[in-house]
């Protein structure tokens, strides 16, 4: 016991890594002899947790799902919920949702099996499978679990998960584009609250936040993501991960005040953890790079189709339809009109399904324009068909329907004899 206390002392509050396994290496050494298999199950769990901060997600589901065994062998059903609970944490980041929703499902049985449903694991169950609403861009679902997790949090005094509350609907709240005034609100009161109970991670996780809602409102400053970034680098990899990946976004910055080699670095990161979601967010990122520095359009089709599968078989919604309006955005460069209405208005439905109010405004201007545009084509394709003396006689024109039904599939070609 005294050992896994002090392991949780030096990862949780002093962010010394190295310490605190060792702790746990001592804790698991004395429970084996001891013949402590709750107490295994226990400090497997934090070993898990250790890992999990660090970026070792391998390690850290195996130590997981060693935690579930010995729950199992224990009869403990709360420690088997809570093993389960951080292979959630794995399985999420590798991208396998499916994995996540069931692994949470089953914890949360077990918590109702052992009169603890409406405990704080429960809550922590409830934020993962936010967790996977929100990677998977279902804002809408996200924002109202994390509200049942505040409504439940204002019923007891608890300032940690309060604090981690009102910092998850913000996070969530930039996405949905909600106004700057209700989500600085909730990034104050949760910092506030950090730094009441003295809590290093809640407070770099408002600053990261408060960076990303700074950059939503046109702010090209990276300095706050950068001071989070040599605070997290090593002890938090989901701070890193968060930082990097708008740091990686160049369509948000300014080309001229912002390098693209942050888009490499984010690549290299995911790429090392293995995260499934980020690769393919990287490699998007990297098709905007290909597009916007070099104008090399194969390159960034290659990219984007890339990253367009990977989001597709995770059925990340925004994503997919960011990928969509790039990819159509070639296709009329390159006079493929008809592809890129398509692709157009494949991704409307995604944005509409993620909330996202001036991207669907951007793409019925692109559908408006473009409808024009097929029209016109359509209409010098006939007149250079009239052109040629073909000996079956002459080609009139058959348009039956108005100009404002009109969008392209309704003219035809007659040959008069």
């Amino acid at each position: 016991m005294f050992h896994r206390t002090l392991a949780w002392y030096y990862s949780d509050h002093i962010h010394d890594m190295p310490k605190a396994v060792k702790h746990c290496q001592t804790a698991l050494f004395l429970a084996r002899e001891n013949r402590d298999y709750r107490g295994q199950c226990v400090t497997f769990a934090r070993l898990s947790w250790i890992e999990w901060l660090r970026g070792n997600y391998t390690a850290g589901q195996a130590y997981a799902q060693e935690a579930q065994k010995l729950a199992r062998i224990s009869g403990d059903l709360c420690q088997e919920a809570h093993g389960l609970h951080l292979e959630t944490l794995f399985w999420q980041v590798l991208g396998y949702y499916k994995h996540c929703i069931s692994r949470s499902t089953r914890a949360r049985t077990l918590l109702c099996q052992c009169g603890l449903s409406h405990g704080d694991l429960n809550s922590v169950l409830m934020n993962s499978q936010a967790e996977v609403h929100k990677s998977k861009s279902e804002y809408a679902e996200a924002h109202n679990i994390h509200n049942q997790i505040l409504q439940k949090v204002l019923g007891v005094h608890n300032p940690y998960r309060l604090g981690f509350a009102l910092m998850n609907i913000a996070e969530i709240e930039v996405f949905m584009e909600v106004s700057k005034d209700l989500i600085q609100e909730k990034i104050d009161a949760s910092q506030a609250i950090g730094k009441a109970i003295k809590n290093a991670m809640l407070i770099t996780a408002c600053d990261t936040i408060q960076a990303d809602l700074n950059l939503r409102e046109g702010d090209m400053s990276s300095l706050l993501f950068c001071k989070c970034l040599q605070f997290a680098w090593g002890n938090f990899s989901e701070v890193v991960s968060y930082c990097l990946e708008r740091l990686a976004d160049n369509s948000r910055w300014e080309v001229s005040c912002h390098p693209f080699s942050w888009t490499t670095v984010f690549l290299v990161h995911s790429l090392k953890l293995k995260q499934k979601l980020e690769i393919h967010k990287a490699l998007q990122f990297l098709g905007e790079v290909f597009l916007r520095e070099n104008d090399d359009e194969v390159t960034a089709t290659c990219l984007f189709t890339l990253a367009l599968e990977g989001f597709s078989q995770m059925d990340v919604h925004r994503s997919r339809a960011e990928c969509m309006i790039r990819l159509g955005d070639i296709c009329e460069k390159n006079s493929d009109l008809l592809k890129a209405r398509e692709l157009w208005e494949m991704a409307r439905p995604l944005f509409e399904r993620s909330l996202q109010v001036k991207q669907i405004q951007d793409t019925d201007e692109r559908l408006s324009g473009i409808n024009k545009d097929v029209k016109e084509q359509h209409k010098m394709h006939l007149a250079q068909l009239a052109e040629l003396s073909l000996p079956m006689g002459k080609i009139e024109e058959v348009n039956d329907s108005s100009e404002d039904e009109w969008k392209g599939e309704n003219i035809g070609i007659v040959v008069v004899a």
